[in-house]
């Protein structure tokens, strides 16, 4: 199992101090090229893995920057064992081998070219537009009052068991999404919940919140 965040603010004024720092100190990593320090912050922050710096225009994530300074097959390897997503779009739609081929970094193509272990129910665009449908329909006015970048449904393809989860600033929780077989299966919490939160699935014909919530809880919620 690969559990990673999707971060969708792009205000940095709506993250803590203490968040911020710490975020921004990742970040830092990532842009100097320092994986040694940055593969020791992993160690205590696994979910920043695919995280790009807070409120940052470009979208790069530790992956894209691999990608940029043509790091060495071993670093990539690492990030990518780690579960850098290699489906991880910036900010003008590039993919960390676009970036590579940009540079020249030839000896980085092959690796960091997508590679599929599983398929997203066709036609996956109109999976995704059901997702996002059911996230602005489920949070009210959140993304009316506070811009939030949705989350893609491609990283999910990159493993057998990748596990999702989307805060949402005014929701006081977010939203875990993996896929199970033909399925998008989705857990809207609340720290104000007094239950489990709500559950729904996704297929390419529409969105369905369930009548019932499993219980206990399932291994792939995420405290809050």
């Amino acid at each position: 199992m690969i559990s990673m965040e999707w971060d969708g603010l792009t205000d940095r004024d709506r993250y803590g101090d203490w968040y911020l720092k710490a975020r921004d100190r990742f970040s830092d990593l990532a842009r100097d090229a320092d994986w040694d320090g940055l593969f020791g912050e992993l160690e205590k922050n696994p979910g920043y893995l695919n995280l790009a710096r807070p409120g940052n225009r470009s979208g790069f994530a530790p992956l894209h920057q691999a990608a940029w300074h043509g790091a060495g097959v071993a670093v990539v390897s690492r990030l990518i064992a780690h579960g850098a997503w290699r489906t991880r779009r910036t900010r003008d739609g590039r993919l960390p081998v676009d970036i590579a081929r940009e540079r020249g970094h030839a000896h980085l193509l092959e690796l960091l070219e997508p590679v599929a272990v599983r398929q997203l129910p066709a036609p996956s665009d109109v999976l995704e537009h059901h997702f996002h449908a059911m996230l602005r329909e489920r949070t009210g006015s959140c993304f009316d009052e506070i811009e939030h970048l949705l989350p893609p449904l491609s990283p999910l393809t990159e493993g057998l068991d990748v596990r999702i989860f989307f805060r949402v600033v005014g929701m006081m929780g977010g939203f875990h999404y993996r896929l199970h077989t033909d399925t998008v299966h989705v857990n809207g919490r609340s720290r104000m919940d007094g239950d489990n939160g709500d559950f729904y699935h996704v297929t390419p014909d529409g969105w369905t919140k369930l009548a019932y919530s499993p219980a206990p809880p399932p291994p792939w919620s995420y405290p809050y």
